[in-house]
């Protein structure tokens, strides 16, 4: 007999909240991040049924709201949402036989209906003890997942199969040094060589959220090598790009490189396109996990406002409670408190210290994480301990000398370091590589070029800083502007400082000195403030 309804929402000593962590529970687990099509069927069904929209629950609403098909979907033609259902019912078997074996709240997917059942789970202690014992893998759902599938040959008679194995080979080991992607081992791929597959099919055995194929072609005078993203909950392609070398058995090594530095510069690390495509699909912070509020961190660095800082501080702050262990979220919250005081949002008592503790502690769970020596340095910077700081950005950079995006901030922390001609070097060369950058970034040139009286190039960098309700915004384009005489100009920037920044400019000076250590392009950055009319205390 199948429940009613109201069996599966009225449920007696069960909370929304408990619900939601007992699914959460169950899509952190091994079995269902390797399966994104499985893990957004359940959540779909069981955040439905949550809001009451359980007469919704047909084969039609699940297809287009949970596995990403178009509005034209016809169930009577595709039976894709009845196999996923029986796919999801065992593994939710699977799961709870095993890893889940100590949940106490049990979901379930009872056959005939798309409603999910919450029902106390009888714990075995035995075989709980048996389950723990035998659990070797704790999977982070705070990252990405990627494989990197075997590039096709096309080459006449197969030739240069050396040069097509290794990009796929390098690839894998390039972005496996990425600590936001988890990366499936190559060898993993390669009976995908020669047993093509659905991508969506392939993701689901793979249990990852994007794949990167490829292909290499050659004609008598030039080699063509055709590189694409796919997304495998829905089979899309969301990026791709090809590169054209003329042919030269010499340089073959040397081609293959400068085509995986630039995928990798261009999809992988914090402000890469992967991270940047999936920041579109994150929800508000209401129950997230650790893969939300990275997302959410990144939003931020990207749309800098009180409103999204507050919402990524709460976001990452109720993500560490969850999971004490999320080390790339200390080193994101610490950068938080950190940043809030310096932009004069709402922050904690004494947050240079508290996000020294938090960068601290997270180097000690993880001492190989990149992000924890980028805010660590960070944090240092601020404490005036320079030398301690430069150690921990070269620390930072060894780590992953592949990753633009660290390449970028330590060359942001070296222009307040007042290391100048280093931080020129970093910063161009991760903006050459990958030119998707947070408005600090141009900051970070803006100190360079001020410094050196080069005027023209600081207010160049300074129109590319684009923030909401950041100060930094009008008062670089106001001391730059006043620099070339264009007070005038430099009008509106004066105004929006005056009337919305008159607590910050009462104490500039001890503002941009809590990370700009150069006190001489302090005060001439003040000095350009004043003469563009700021009122300055």
């Amino acid at each position: 007999m199948i429940p009613s309804q109201t069996d599966y929402f009225a449920l007696p000593g069960y909370s929304k909240q408990e619900i939601l962590d007992a699914l959460n529970r169950v899509l952190a687990s091994q079995l269902f991040t390797r399966s994104s099509v499985l893990s957004n069927f359940l959540k779909f069904i069981v955040e439905e049924t949550l809001e009451g929209h359980t007469e919704g629950l047909k084969e039609y609403t699940i297809a287009v709201g949970a596995l990403g098909k178009s509005e034209d979907f016809n169930p009577q033609m595709d039976a894709i949402v009845r196999i996923h259902a029986g796919r999801l019912r065992r593994l939710l078997n699977e799961y709870y036989t095993n890893s889940g074996i100590a949940n106490t709240i049990k979901i379930e997917l009872v056959k005939g209906t798309y409603v999910p059942v919450f029902r106390p789970h009888l714990i075995n202690k035995s075989k709980v003890a048996i389950v723990e014992k035998n659990e070797q893998a704790i999977f982070s759902r705070s990252r990405l997942t990627l494989a990197v599938l075997p590039f096709r040959n096309l080459c006449p008679d197969r030739d240069y199969e050396f040069f097509v194995e290794g990009l796929g080979e390098e690839l894998t080991r390039i972005f496996s040094n990425f600590q936001d992607i988890d990366v499936i081992a190559h060898h993993s791929t390669r009976k995908y060589a020669t047993q093509p597959d659905d991508i969506r099919i392939i993701g689901s055995d793979l249990g990852v959220h994007y794949v990167i194929i490829g292909s290499v072609k050659r004609s008598s005078k030039e080699i063509r090598v055709n590189v694409a993203l796919v997304k495998t909950f829905n089979g899309k392609q969301v990026w791709s790009q090809t590169y054209n070398y003329p042919l030269n058995i010499d340089n073959l090594i040397e081609i293959q490189d400068q085509i995986i530095e630039n995928v990798c510069s261009l999809l992988g690390g914090y402000y890469g396109f992967i991270i940047h495509e999936n920041s579109k699909m994150f929800v508000e912070p209401s129950h997230l996990d650790s893969f939300d509020a990275a997302l959410w961190n990144y939003y931020f660095h990207m749309n800098y406002s009180e409103e999204t800082y507050l919402k990524t501080r709460d976001a990452l702050e109720k993500a560490i409670d969850r999971d004490p262990n999320f080390v790339t979220g200390m080193a994101m919250l610490a950068e938080l408190y950190v940043l809030a005081h310096t932009l004069g949002y709402p922050t904690v008592e004494d947050p240079v210290m508290v996000a020294l503790e938090l960068t601290k502690r997270a180097i000690k769970i993880d001492p190989h994480s990149q992000r924890a020596y980028q805010e660590y340095a960070w944090t240092l910077l601020h404490l005036k301990r320079k030398a301690e700081a430069l150690q921990a950005m070269e620390q930072c950079l060894s780590i992953n000398p592949s990753s633009v995006s660290s390449m970028g901030a330590v060359g942001f922390g070296m222009a307040c370091a007042g290391e100048y001609d280093r931080a020129h070097v970093l910063l161009t060369r991760s903006l050459d590589l990958n030119p998707h950058c947070p408005w600090w970034f141009y900051l970070g040139f803006f100190l360079v070029y001020y410094q050196k009286q080069d005027y023209p190039k600081a207010l160049e960098y300074a129109n590319k800083i684009e923030t909401v309700d950041a100060y930094l915004d009008p008062l670089t384009k106001a001391a730059a502007k006043a620099q070339l005489g264009m007070q005038h100009e430099a009008q509106e920037d004066v105004r929006l400082l005056n009337e919305n920044f008159p607590e910050i400019m009462s104490h500039l000076f001890a503002t941009l000195n809590t990370f700009v250590l150069d006190t001489f392009l302090v005060n001439e950055i003040i000095e350009g403030a004043k003469n563009a009319g700021v009122n300055i205390g």
